[in-house]
């Protein structure tokens, strides 16, 4: 198999049992930070901020009601 193929198709699909990152954008917004296989993403959703830690199979969410996420930061 050719590394530079399974390297491409690991970038736009993820590696086998991972999702891609182009996935976990759609679903938990912006990459705020990643850190040791940890991820931080920020999505806005009309009213509703929401901060998603994302790490192997487990995501944490918190989501906060009546806030625009950009005064968070």
């Amino acid at each position: 198999m050719d590394i530079f193929r399974t390297a491409a198709d690991w970038v736009e699909h993820g590696r086998p049992g991972e999702r891609s990152a182009a996935a976990e954008a759609a679903e938990f917004g912006e990459l705020l930070w990643d850190i040791g296989g940890w991820r931080a993403r920020e999505r806005q959703d009309g009213d509703v901020y929401r901060l998603s830690l994302v790490g192997g199979d487990s995501v944490l969410t918190y989501r906060i009601v009546g806030v625009e996420g950009g005064c968070l930061r």
